[in-house]
């Protein structure tokens, strides 16, 4: 196999964990917004620091098992969170 047809091969495989990952991160958002709604029509704060905290030590343990940087990781699930909160502004200026 050549350079060119082993590189090209790679990048389809990332073209496509391309698009799973963004089809994935509009779910969560989509999934997120919904909670959002439902707490607002129970009188529910929208912040829980319990359970965000909650989260982001899943999301720690998630990447160290994945043997990746948890630090890192977790820098990125905050701005998929901002994501969030950007379409909750959208839907409810």
């Amino acid at each position: 196999m050549t350079y060119e047809e082993e590189i090209e091969a790679l990048r389809k495989t990332n073209d496509r964990l391309n698009e799973e990952i963004v089809e994935k991160l509009a779910e969560w958002v989509e999934v997120s917004v919904r909670v959002g709604a439902i707490k607002r029509r129970h009188g529910r704060s929208n912040v829980d620091r319990g359970l965000e905290e909650e989260v982001h030590e899943q999301i720690r343990r998630l990447a160290r098992e994945s043997s990746l940087d948890a630090e890192g990781v977790e820098r990125v699930f905050r701005e998929i969170v901002r994501l969030y909160t950007d379409a909750k502004r959208e839907v409810h200026p």
